[in-house]
Parts: structure tokens; C-alpha cells; sequence
């Protein structure tokens, strides 16, 4: 066999059905040496469809210019996103989706950065330094899987209900990587929310064994159809079986939230942040609930964690500020909790509602003082002629000004949040 044939998606499984050079790869490393040697890696194997991208941002913006059908990314990227978030960010943008091999390439080891793979799941995690066959194995292995779903992707971007037919269809013509396209039909069935054809591919996909993503999807079905403890026993057997896969965990958080068992939801929460911390939505919700419950030993630990993450992201928000300064303000930790104001001053100015969370904060931490209460009611005044604040922000600014005794205020900024 020519060492530069590979199965790809789209085609055949067999290895010598397309050449490389026929594929797009997007090679993403924050090291040009590094990048250097990839590309010549790959062009020994036949590609020649290569673009590069030395960190997030730039590897970001090729996504959204083309589809490509390999992406090679280290997982330390430098400043922003690391690898992990790349394929996040990308996979809910769908430039990343089911026709896209992704490979993760790097050489740390760490807890963290494990736990993140486990979670984003790519389709294969490569340890530096690399061999140009241990790439070439590894990226056959890697694509033979994804090869059924590249006609599945694109018929999905036109008619996601069509797809299902693709699947069943793959699904009878396949001799191997049943399993994998069992649980792309059950997560594509979940997004149309047809819960009888999630039961039945999450069923034939634990018929060949536990799996814990399929008794996830039936704590899904069980949850839509009003069964909460079947839905929470099967959550439960999923996080047993396998306690990386966090989904589990945030079905199960919701669910005993949303029956009002908060300490416990919060106590999952916590438990779940320790186990991956590189979740921006779920550190933020670990610091919402905590702030919620008083447990702000929690609370302010979480929040700094969330602004390290959105910043790293680009997702910084002045609410999240809002939320640490008031954080570390109630467990009396005013020398952070003033920084973390001059912090939200000069931060976020490009998030439109800045300046009524810097208004909220700013009444909560420095109203006490009657000629500042003065200055900042004024200001109040001014942006409530200009405009009705956002209802959040006008919640945490009539929060600040009942506790500053302004109750007049308050029902000012509430009548014209719900103007």
C-alpha cells in the first residue's frame, strides 16, 4: 500500500480509495518550528491542502472562512483559547462538526488538560514528540471513524431530519463503528427533540455495552417524558460507569436544582468544577449558585476562576466582575473586592452594559461614603433619561441601592427595567 493513501471522510473506508492531497488540514501550533514540522510531516504522507494558524484567533477565523476535513491542534496555544476551547468554540459555531477529524497534539500531561480532552472529546490525542507513523497511524485510525459521517454533515446543514435517514442508512451498511453512529443519530434525534428514536439508539448502542453517553440520552428521554428518578438513577449509573464524562453530572445538577434540593445541586456542582475546571459556563454557574446559597467560600473562589476563563476566551463579561467583587465584598475580603472593582472600571468597555454593572458595583462598595452616594445617584439619574438599563444589571443596581436604604430608587430603576 502507498504510505501516502489514507481513508478519509466521505469515502470509502478503504485506505487506498482517495489521496490526501484531495484534503484541507488546518494546522494549528503556537511554535513555527513546530508548525514547520507537521506540514512536513504531512506532506510526506501526500497532503498538500495545508493552511496554518499560529494560535486560536487566527485558527478561528479560518474555520469560519472554509470547511476543513483535518485539523491538527496543539493544545497549548499561548495567549487565548487553548486547543481544548478551540474545539469547543468550534463545534458550537458547526465550522468543527461531524466531517471534521480533529486531532489534539501536545506534550502536556497534566490533570487538568486530560480531564479537558476527555470532556471535548477529540478523535484522537497525539503525545509530542511524534514519529511521522505514529502520526500516520494514529490519523488512519482517526479518520476511518469519522469517515461515515461526512455525507451525514452535509446533509444536516440543509435538513437535519434528513440526516437521520443518512444514519439509519450508514447504519445498515456498516461493519464496524456501529457504536459511534448509534450515538450520533441518539444526540441528533435529542436536538429535534424526537425522544422514541434517542430511546431506541441509546438502547442498541448499550446491547453491545454500558456506555455512559447512552444512559445519559435515556435520563434525557425519562426527563422529557416526566420520569425524574428514572432520570436521575440512569445520570447516576452514567456518572458511575464513567466519572469523566460531565455531561452526566450536568443533567443531574439541573434536575435536583430545578426540585429545589439546591444544596445538594450545589454540592454536584462543586464536585463536578473540581473534576474539569475548564468550563466557563459551569464554573459561572458554581459561583451564581454558591453567591445564591451564602456559601461564599465557594462563590469567590469560583468567580476569580470564571474571569480568568472568560479572559482567556474573550468572553469576558462586566457582569462577571460585578458578581466577584460582590463575591469577596460579602466574605469580607474588601482589599480584593476593591480590586476587583478598579478592575471592572477598566475592563469589558466594549460589553454595551458596563456601565450600569460598574454603576451597581460602585454603589455597593462606595455608596456608604454620602458624597459619593450623591455622584453616583446623579449619574443613575443621567443613564435612566438615556435609556432602560438591562434587566439583570437593573436587578443588581436595585439590589445595591435596598441595601443603601434607597428604596425610592429602586423602584425608579425597576419601573423603567420593566418600561
Amino acid at each position: 500500500m502507498d504510505p501516502r493513501r489514507l481513508s478519509t471522510p466521505g469515502h470509502s473506508c478503504d485506505p487506498d480509495s482517495v489521496n490526501p492531497a484531495s484534503l484541507r488540514v488546518l494546522i494549528i501550533d503556537d511554535f513555527q518550528a513546530m508548525r514547520g514540522m507537521l506540514r512536513q510531516m504531512l506532506l510526506s504522507l501526500g497532503f498538500s491542502q495545508m493552511t496554518l494558524a499560529a494560535n486560536a484567533s487566527e485558527a478561528l477565523n479560518e474555520l469560519r472562512r472554509q470547511r476543513f476535513d483535518l485539523v491538527l491542534c496543539d493544545y497549548n496555544l499561548g495567549e487565548g483559547l487553548d486547543g481544548q476551547q478551540l474545539l469547543d468554540q468550534g463545534r458550537a459555531e458547526g465550522t468543527i462538526d461531524l466531517a471534521t477529524t480533529f486531532v489534539m497534539v501536545t506534550a502536556e500531561n497534566s490533570s487538568e488538560m486530560v480531564m479537558g480532552a476527555l470532556e471535548s472529546t477529540p478523535d484522537a490525542y497525539l503525545s509530542k514528540p511524534l514519529t511521522k507513523d505514529l502520526l500516520r497511524a494514529r490519523l488512519l485510525r482517526a479518520m476511518r471513524r469519522r469517515a461515515p459521517f461526512a455525507e451525514v454533515a452535509r446533509v444536516m446543514r440543509k435538513n437535519p431530519e434528513s440526516a437521520l435517514g443518512v444514519l439509519d442508512r450508514q447504519l445498515s451498511e456498516a461493519g464496524e463503528g456501529q457504536l459511534d453512529l448509534l450515538r450520533a443519530k441518539a444526540d441528533l434525534a435529542r436536538t429535534l427533540q424526537q425522544w422514541n428514536t434517542v430511546e431506541e439508539a441509546a438502547r442498541a448502542a448499550l446491547d453491545d455495552r454500558p456506555l455512559a453517553w447512552a444512559y445519559t440520552r435515556l435520563g434525557e428521554v425519562a426527563e422529557a417524558r416526566g420520569e425524574d428518578a428514572q432520570a436521575e438513577t440512569l445520570w447516576r449509573r452514567a456518572m458511575k460507569l464513567t466519572p469523566q464524562f460531565m455531561e452526566a453530572h450536568d443533567r443531574l445538577i439541573a434536575l435536583r436544582e430545578r426540585q429545589g434540593h439546591r444544596e445538594e445541586a450545589l454540592a454536584l456542582l462543586h464536585q463536578a468544577c473540581e473534576r474539569s475546571a475548564k468550563s466557563l459556563a459551569r464554573q459561572r454557574h458554581l459561583g451564581e449558585l454558591a453567591l445564591a446559597e451564602g456559601r461564599l467560600d465557594l462563590a469567590a473562589p469560583a468567580w476569580l476562576r470564571v474571569l480568568t476563563l472568560s479572559q482567556q476566551m474573550g468572553e469576558a463579561h462586566a457582569a462577571d466582575y460585578h458578581e466577584a467583587m460582590r463575591a469577596h465584598l460579602a466574605r469580607g475580603d474588601s482589599r480584593q473586592a476593591r480590586r476587583l472593582l478598579t478592575l471592572l472600571a477598566k475592563e469589558c468597555k466594549r460589553d454595551p452594559e458596563h456601565p450600569w454593572w460598574l454603576l451597581a458595583a460602585r454603589l455597593r462598595m462606595q455608596g456608604g461614603s454620602e458624597e459619593m452616594r450623591t455622584r453616583l445617584l446623579d449619574d443613575l439619574e443621567r443613564r435612566l433619561a438615556e435609556e432602560r438599563p438591562p434587566s439583570a444589571a437593573g436587578t443588581a443596581l436595585r439590589e445595591a441601592l435596598s441595601a443603601l436604604g434607597e428604596r425610592d430608587w429602586a423602584a425608579r430603576v425597576k419601573a423603567s427595567t420593566d418600561a
